[in-house]
Parts: structure tokens; C-alpha cells; sequence
């Protein structure tokens, strides 16, 4: 069952960066698929926006790992050439923020 939606942007997220995205959530026991984007973004500093779609609050677990994602992600970006998106947004089911994972 899916658990989260990862906002694909064509414009900052290529085929190989989804996948290493998907990866990097899947190695945290989070299955996630993408989704067309629908959050607007800052042109200079991009932000990883993450649905949430289960009720309730996001483990313990699952938000003490959110920061390596973070990480690993940002890596793959930069190994590429890319910009990596400056943080994580997690937004609940209804839309409201959960949380955000700031790189650093």
C-alpha cells in the first residue's frame, strides 16, 4: 500500500532522480509513488514536497529517517549536476504541513 505521493517535478526532477527518491523513501520502509506537482516552488530554492496519505501522525521511525533521505537525495542531485531541493515539506492527508526536514 502506498503511504506517501512525492510531488514530480519535470522541470527539477529527471526519471533517475525519481528513482533514487523512490529508493531512498522504499530504504526506510515508506512506499511512495510520484505524483504531478501541486505545490508552488521558489524558482532559486526548491523544496521536495512529500503527501502523506496515511491518518495520523508519521512514526517516530519513519521522521528520525527523513533527514538521511534528505541527504541521500541531495547527494544524487549534486553527483548529477543538479540542484537538490534545499528540504523535505510532509503534508497530511488534508493538505495541512506535517513537517519539515531542513538539509544541514
Amino acid at each position: 500500500m502506498t503511504e506517501a505521493l512525492v510531488e514530480d517535478d519535470p522541470g527539477r526532477i529527471h526519471p533517475d532522480d525519481m528513482a533514487a527518491i523512490l529508493a531512498a523513501l522504499d530504504d526506510i520502509d515508506v512506499s511512495a509513488k510520484p505524483v504531478r506537482t501541486v505545490t508552488p516552488d521558489s524558482p532559486d530554492d526548491w523544496t521536495l514536497c512529500l503527501h502523506w496519505l496515511q491518518q495520523g501522525p508519521v512514526s517516530s521511525d519513519t521522521e528520525a529517517a527523513l533527514p538521511g533521505v534528505l541527504s541521500r537525495v541531495r547527494d544524487h542531485f549534486t553527483l548529477h549536476g543538479r540542484t537538490p531541493p534545499s528540504r523535505i515539506d510532509l503534508h497530511g492527508p488534508d493538505g495541512g504541513e506535517l513537517l519539515t526536514i531542513e538539509a544541514g
